[in-house]
């Protein structure tokens, strides 16, 4: 089976957080700085509510069954064209769908996203048969491990994390570029660490892992 690992670039949702929060008449830089700063007083983080992020960039390997890779970064075009395209994707090749800390995060964006466009989701991408999160697999107790962290215990080349604050930051300064290699750097290290992790399991052999990474 082809393998599809991907990364998500996200920012916050304004028109809903205007809505929901009563800040009408803020430019989306103010917006973004209110909703920070009310999130981190209820939970303690910035980090928003699924429910409170927009997509605004998809960054995608795929693998097909001949070892053939792709790459490619949806971005630049409305959230329902790019949500269409990477469902189109998925399903033209039906892969196994890898992700880091996706079964939470990317999942429950995608699914809010869909719902708000009345998209139609990919069947194959609807069937949990066919999504393998990493840190699910590797992490038994409930605390997450970061990405940077496990592809750094590897050797693999790590980009600092960037918080959310950040991430919308730079996309409001008009750097969707910069975001778009953090997010190839972060789907890279994923479907790398995905391949040691089949290897060490005994799912593919020396030959097949050489192959894959090749």
């Amino acid at each position: 089976m082809s393998i599809l690992t991907y990364s998500l670039i996200t920012i916050p949702d304004f028109v809903t957080g205007s809505k929901l929060h009563d800040l009408h008449g803020l430019d989306n830089s103010s917006a973004a700085k209110a909703l920070f700063h009310l999130q981190a007083q209820k939970t303690g983080n910035e980090c928003l509510p699924s429910y409170l992020q927009q997509i605004v960039a998809i960054s995608i390997i795929l693998t097909d069954n001949d070892a053939k890779q792709q790459r490619t970064t949806l971005k630049g075009d409305p959230e329902v064209k790019l949500l269409n395209t990477f469902f189109d994707i998925i399903e033209s090749y039906k892969p196994t769908i890898t992700t880091w800390d996706g079964e939470f995060f990317n999942s429950e964006i995608i699914s809010y996203r869909s719902i708000k466009h009345s998209i139609q989701m990919s069947p194959h991408y609807e069937n949990k048969d066919n999504h393998f999160d990493l840190n699910n697999a590797m992490v038994s107790s409930s605390e997450k491990t970061p990405l940077e962290d496990v592809a750094t215990l590897l050797g693999l080349e790590v980009e600092e994390n960037r918080e959310s604050r950040a991430i919308c930051e730079s996309y409001l300064a008009d750097n969707l570029n910069g975001l778009c290699a953090y997010a190839e750097s972060n789907v890279l290290n994923t479907y790398q660490i995905y391949l040691r992790y089949q290897l060490s399991h005994g799912e593919i052999n020396k030959e097949t892992y050489a192959k894959l990474i090749g």
